[in-house]
């Protein structure tokens, strides 16, 4: 990438982040994310209608259903809908100074932009690229649109030979997933990760080597440098209780915690702040320096699961998946997105593996609170059930086929019965009672990774 595509991606994080985040690090409130382009096309639901509601106007769909859309006259609104199906351009003359109020109000809802999705779907599943599985328009459309060149890469190059291409690598994903692979002039494909230091050190393509720093003061530790990843136990202790009791890791839930393996250090949990916060909670921080031997062992494990996958091993698969995403993401040797890459490696092979790839859950959480062997065990669980399909119905033609789209609906109804299972355990009164629920819904405790090989 040239200097002047680097000069314009850190003005445009210089820009971004003049304005509040509305998602955070887990991207975990559905809203729409995805934004138009002039050239999409932009369709509305069949039947739909603008209708006065009082003194106001909505857009009314042929089931029953009816968004508000607030700001427009009824003629106005109707005169709009008139011009669907129709370019984003076209409509943007339409609409002028107000389109920016009715893209928010009625896009993903009542307008759609089903070409560019499907254009991108094609190319790469959005379930393989979210923590939860959700509407494709709440993904970023450039995250998106840079992943699909990332699986590219992934797939149709030579993979690396050794630890050291395996580094000149990662830097050439990092860049290409924030900037893409558009021109030193276009903005389009500029992304930028949720992580607070992806924002603070906007730095595509460099590894992270800054380390963390701590201050003991009194019973306090102040973090006074270096990264940080927040590691609370979402879902609530109930959950992570039971978690660490199915894989015989009581460690997990500490507050202080420091991993290393064959001698290399893979960082620490530690309960803290810094010097700006009042409160105290718990953090991961990486190892620093990055070694040698730490490329070396997530290299290991990346071939290992090659050969793996070309035996069809499925447990050795698992074994070694597990093992790379552990190391990567403890690691942390990128400055943002070692999350979004650790799993880009792991779905390409799960694709092969097992037909497809899974939602990224909170398997990096997993990672830096657990030990290896335990996170190993949580992985496999998550990669047999979550590259699911549901199952096929004969067609016409006596054959069975499932879409994607059933696909996508089918897990995010596995998503919205995590949520409730999970929800529930955090509502029981008593651990005792937690662990009850483990046989009273037992579909529901393999979907959380509490129980499964």
């Amino acid at each position: 990438m040239t200097q002047a595509r680097h000069e314009a991606y850190r003005s445009f994080v210089a820009a971004a982040t003049r304005e509040p985040n509305p998602d955070g690090y887990l991207f975990d409130t559905p809203r729409c994310r995805f934004r138009p382009e002039p050239s999409d096309e932009l369709v509305t639901v069949p039947g739909a209608e603008v209708v006065r509601v009082g003194a106001d106007v909505a857009v009314q769909l042929p089931g029953g259903a009816r968004l508000p859309v607030t700001g427009f006259a009824f003629e106005k609104l109707r005169a709009v809908l008139a011009q669907l199906p129709c370019r984003y351009s076209r409509l943007t003359i339409e609409l002028g100074p107000e389109t920016e109020s009715f893209m928010a109000q009625a896009f993903s809802r009542v307008l759609f932009a089903p070409g560019a999705v499907a254009e991108l779907e094609t190319q790469l599943p959005a379930v393989e690229l979210v923590r939860f599985p959700g509407s494709p328009y709440e993904v970023v459309r450039s995250y998106w649109r840079n992943s699909c060149a990332v699986r590219k890469r992934l797939t149709e190059y030579e993979p690396p030979r050794d630890a050291t291409e395996f580094r000149a690598l990662l830097l050439e994903l990092h860049e290409l997933l924030l900037l893409g692979d558009g021109d030193a002039h276009s903005r389009s494909s500029f992304y930028l990760p949720a992580s607070l230091l992806g924002r603070k050190r906007p730095a595509p393509g460099t590894f992270y080597e800054e380390p963390s720093e701590l201050e003991r003061r009194g019973t306090e530790t102040i973090l006074t440098r270096g990264a940080r990843v927040s590691v609370p136990l979402l879902g609530g202790f109930n959950y992570w209780q039971l978690l660490a009791e199915s894989v015989d890791d009581s460690g997990a839930l500490a507050d202080g915690r420091q991993l290393s393996i064959d001698g290399v250090d893979l960082g620490q949990v530690v309960w803290a702040r810094a010097e700006d916060e009042l409160e105290n909670r718990a953090w991961f921080l990486p190892p620093r320096p990055l070694k040698t031997a730490h490329f070396d062992a997530i290299f290991a494990d990346l071939q290992a699961a090659d050969t793996a996958v070309s035996a069809r091993d499925v447990p050795a698969a698992l074994a070694a998946l597990g093992a790379f995403h552990y190391r990567f993401v403890r690691t942390h040797p990128l400055p943002s997105a070692n999350q979004s890459l650790s799993m880009s490696f792991v779905n390409v092979r799960l694709g092969r593996l097992l037909g497809s790839g899974i939602p990224h859950l909170l398997l990096d959480q997993f990672a830096l609170r657990f030990e290896l062997s335990a996170y190993q065990r949580l992985f496999a669980r998550a990669a047999r059930v979550w590259s699911a399909w549901p199952k096929s119905t004969p067609n016409s033609s006596g054959g069975a086929t499932v879409s994607t789209t059933e696909r996508l609906r089918h897990l995010m109804r596995m998503k919205n019965e995590l949520n409730d299972y999970v929800s529930t355990l955090g509502n029981s009164m008593t651990l005792i009672e937690a662990r009850a629920r483990l046989s009273s819904d037992p579909h529901a405790a393999e979907l959380a990774l509490l129980s499964g090989t």
